[in-house]
């Protein structure tokens, strides 16, 4: 989509990429939320004194956290995704605003405003 938006190739209406822009700033703020509370889950109990419980409960809290691409990991890379395409719209809006703006201006040099 990054590229699309660079080569000119990608459009939506005015105020589209802005709301979708918004959007992706809630979602990365919703997807935090969730990382804070997986990071919270590390600790894992409940399954026993038996080193085969204890064991199980290691390796469930190395899935929230601190394991092979645990869920706090995933959910980072969730976010970086997210963020881009937070600045792709970002960057659609303020072409389409320069785009008019530069529109605005021919038209007002042309003669009186409109």
């Amino acid at each position: 989509m990054g590229a699309a938006v660079g080569a000119g190739r990608l459009s939506l209406e005015q105020g589209v990429a802005r709301r979708c822009a918004a959007r992706c700033a809630e979602f990365v703020d919703q997807l935090r939320r969730i990382q804070f509370d997986a990071s919270k889950q590390a600790k894992v109990d409940g399954f026993g004194t038996l080193q085969s419980g204890i064991d199980l409960a290691a390796k469930f809290g190395k899935k929230a956290s601190g394991g092979d691409y645990s869920m706090v990991q995933a959910i980072d890379d969730h976010i970086t995704v997210v963020l881009e395409m937070q600045q792709t719209f970002e960057k659609i809006e303020a072409m389409y605003s320069a785009s008019e703006d530069r529109g605005t201006a021919g038209i007002n040099s042309a003669g009186s405003p409109l």
